[in-house]
């Protein structure tokens, strides 16, 4: 899953609007970026396989520290525990940790069965979606516009820049979603190190999502509970 993550970072500012979009959106793609982390200090291993998967030429040789089911929780956890001293809030901090976890949901239904319970040589899951081409176009771009459709109806732009900002995001990461899976494919001898480069463009998610909410604001309804950056 790719876009489909960042659908559901913007759908959650409704359920937690006092916190930064920055830090929901990232929330939604934390378990990547501790992927790339590990492959490049080697914890972890990918490789290029063409025509592993329909929408997907990357084999996830091991990857249980980052994506078993276990360990996702274990993140979901602390990132619990990180958001109650950060907010104070229960609610919020249940929304954060269960972005945290809708990353692994989202890519056990878009995965082949590589998705290790606990260790590398535990039972493996996942459901394929990503063997549809047309199944995941339509569910991750129907997660995404679901998204949009939220964050509008919770937000309103203040400026210009409150337009601009949250169309380039959206423009942006459905731009590289189709870039990676229809345009060219890197070389199969592509070191995993240079392969995972391009998870860390999900950093951008935390000032991009800052710069959105500044020129947004909320909507009378959702005014009462506040926002904190």
């Amino acid at each position: 899953m790719f876009i489909g993550h960042i659908g559901l970072g913007l759908a959650a500012k409704r359920m937690a609007p006092r916190v930064s979009l920055g830090v929901l959106l990232l929330s939604c793609q934390a378990l990547d970026i501790l992927c790339g982390t590990f492959v490049l200090i080697g914890l972890e291993k990918m490789r290029l396989h063409p025509g592993d998967m329909a929408m997907s030429s990357l084999e996830f040789v091991s990857f249980p520290w980052s994506h078993g089911l276990v360990m996702a929780l274990v993140w979901s956890v602390i990132g619990y525990a990180a958001a109650q001293s950060l907010f104070r809030s229960r609610r919020t901090s249940l929304v954060i940790a269960a972005l945290i976890f809708s990353h692994w949901v989202l890519d056990f239904i878009s995965h082949r069965p590589d998705l290790p319970i606990l260790g590398g040589g535990s039972f493996k899951l996942g459901l394929g979606l990503w063997n549809s081409v047309a199944g995941t176009l339509i569910v991750e771009v129907g997660l995404l516009a679901i998204g949009v459709i939220l964050y509008t109806r919770t937000t309103t732009r203040s400026d210009r820049q409150g337009l601009f900002a949250l169309s380039s995001l959206v423009i942006f990461f459905t731009a590289l979603f189709f870039l990676n899976h229809f345009g060219p494919q890197p070389p199969v001898d592509m070191s995993p190190r240079k392969l995972v480069l391009p998870i860390f463009a999900y950093v951008l998610l935390l000032p991009w999502g800052i710069w959105i909410d500044r020129h947004r604001v909320l909507r009378s309804k959702y005014m009462e509970r506040g926002i904190r950056y």
